[in-house]
């Protein structure tokens, strides 16, 4: 039988809330071998954010409130408003790390916490190690995080190579990650994205019911699901739609970028229909003909191993993209396209579907979901651990 981590004190430094999209992080906690404590913490925020977006001031109420629990060994916490420019200059980041690990020993006391296994997915992080008095810390690097907009990114390199050295173990979910990553330490491992198999699986069933919103729409329906974020390129969606004005795209998410979609409101063959629970997301995908991963080229999209092809995968739909590496790796399952012509091109070969190459992307799904990830993931912590225990006894003889 694998060895699985269990009894653990756990504390989850994630990128991004609990809700309402579940990404890797929430699907791989929520997963864990369910003797393990975790403490999830959601991403915190400058005191700035809630000044320029109103939105955010649910995360002041949310700290205030403290501890939330959401299932008996899963825990959320907000972390207090930061200082801003963390990500641009060490000095605020250093007494952020300073203010996080404070609110995050007094909930690790409410909570009984003692030696947790620091989990982050954050490179500034690294300002917190040794302060929660962690015996062992893994870092999953999801993403070329010196790529994003608004950072410094010799700041966060410089982060990020300090936190690879002194991590127990890290994990990438992508080649280019490993490759660049590995040069700083030699406990690496890849652990590409899955999905809730059995979730997404429900768009193949013949009682799932279509959206509403989308159920009149006029086939081909080309669909996307994800956060529409500055990687997303819209002006090839754009294009696309203005070139066949016969296709229906459907783009469910949520708009996280300042980019202006009001020139799509002339396009009557595109639809945004705004961010959807994932219980809901099935809906959507039984209506889709061809599903759309349209990444914008750059040192983001060079580094990830997208979630939505996992998903897309499991609903047993065709799938598009944009060249990239995690995709080239999946030729044969995916249509690849460059470009405008090359993009509608790959779209007509994928409606061009078979039964047959539905049974192989559905067989490959299988392989790729999470229970699987977490077993494998819980498995190579649990031996360092053990590794890191026989070492110290061996030490104090």
């Amino acid at each position: 039988m694998t060895q699985r981590l269990d009894n653990q004190d756990i504390v989850c430094i994630a990128g991004v809330d609990f809700e309402p999209l579940w990404a890797r992080t929430q699907q791989l906690v929520w997963r864990m071998t369910a003797s393990n404590r975790i403490l999830y913490v959601e991403a915190p925020l400058s005191f700035l954010s809630p000044l320029k977006d109103h939105s955010l001031w649910y995360k002041w109420r949310w700290w205030r409130q403290g501890i939330r629990p959401l299932k008996p060994n899963l825990w959320l916490f907000s972390p207090p408003l930061l200082l801003p420019l963390a990500n641009r200059y060490r000095f605020f980041n250093r007494i952020n790390q300073k203010l996080m690990a404070w609110s995050l020993r007094r909930a690790c006391k409410k909570l009984g916490f003692k030696d947790p296994v620091l989990l982050t997915y954050l490179p500034n992080t690294v300002d917190m190690v040794g302060r929660l008095g962690e015996k062992m810390v893994v870092y999953d690097c999801v993403d070329e995080h010196s790529a994003f907009q608004g950072f410094d990114p010799r700041v966060v390199r410089e982060m990020e190579i300090g936190l690879l050295r002194c991590s127990d173990v890290v994990f990438t979910t992508a080649q280019p990650l490993y490759n660049d990553k590995k040069q700083f330490t030699d406990q690496i491992y890849m652990l590409r994205n899955a999905a809730d198999v059995a979730l997404f699986a429900q768009a193949l069933d013949s009682d799932q019911k279509i959206a509403e919103d989308v159920a009149s729409l006029t086939p081909p329906v080309l669909g996307f699901i994800g956060r529409i974020k500055e990687w997303i390129d819209l002006d090839l969606i754009y294009q696309v739609a203005l070139a066949r004005p016969e296709w229906s795209i459907v783009m469910v998410g949520p708009v996280e970028i300042d980019a202006d979609i009001s020139a799509f409101e002339g396009l009557p063959n595109v639809h945004f229909v705004g961010g959807r629970s994932k219980e809901e997301l099935p809906a959507y995908l039984k209506k889709f003909d061809v599903c759309l991963n349209p990444f914008r080229s750059g040192p983001l999209s060079y580094a990830v191993n997208p979630l939505k092809f996992y998903e897309y995968l499991a609903s047993g739909k065709p799938i598009v993209s944009t060249p990239m590496p995690e995709m080239d790796i999946f030729a044969g399952v995916v249509e690849i396209g460059t470009g405008q012509e090359g993009f509608i091109q790959a779209i007509e070969r994928a409606l061009d579907d078979t039964p047959e190459k539905q049974a192989h992307r559905l067989a490959l799904s299988e392989e790729n979901s999470w229970e699987k990830r977490v077993e494998e993931m819980e498995h190579i912590i649990a031996v360092h651990l053990d590794k890191k225990r026989r070492d110290f006894s061996g030490q104090n003889r």
